[in-house]
């Protein structure tokens, strides 16, 4: 039986990442209990009728619908909008988690950025290009101002109660 696949679409270094995550195969073969799996589980559902059928565009990452107890992929293989949102949110969000704890350790603090997350980069599998450089570290400077302003602001609280 031919394998089912979902498409969805994903910049390019986070296309490479999730690849590699998932063991670098392609289509990417979900592992069994993961985040992403979960979601499909619960947002699958069969194709409405008069709906045409996703096809696969420029960029977009095929996945394979893992078999679930009671979701067999030949009828729930339909991905509707606010689920692949979802499944979306994931991928970025579990993305962001590894690259600010691979990133952001105190170790660090003598080594040059650029060569952390080419570092970064090159572990992960994802392709060396400046494109994707840029994207990656835009995304951790973002990460890194959040977590500074609730540094400060903590500090500042702190400093409040002290002075009561």
């Amino acid at each position: 039986m031919a394998e089912i696949c979902i498409y969805i679409p994903l910049e390019p270094y986070l296309r490479d990442w999730f690849i590699n995550l998932h063991g670098g195969n392609y289509p990417v073969r979900l592992m069994r209990g993961c985040a992403e799996s979960d979601v499909l589980a619960k947002a699958l559902m069969r194709q409405p009728e008069g709906e045409p059928i996703p096809k696969p565009e420029e960029g977009d990452v095929a996945i394979v619908i893992p078999q679930f107890r009671h979701r067999d992929p030949v009828y729930f293989n339909y991905l509707p909008k606010h689920g692949k949102l979802a499944l979306l949110q994931v991928i970025r969000h579990n993305f962001d988690f590894d690259m600010w704890n691979d990133l952001h350790r105190f170790g660090y603090i003598g080594s040059r950025r650029d060569h952390l997350i080419y570092n970064f980069m090159e572990t992960r599998g994802i392709a060396l290009t400046e494109a994707n450089w840029n994207a990656i570290a835009k995304r951790y400077q973002r990460k890194r101002d959040i977590y500074l302003a609730n540094l400060r602001s903590a500090k500042a609280k702190r400093k409040k109660k002290t002075k009561k």
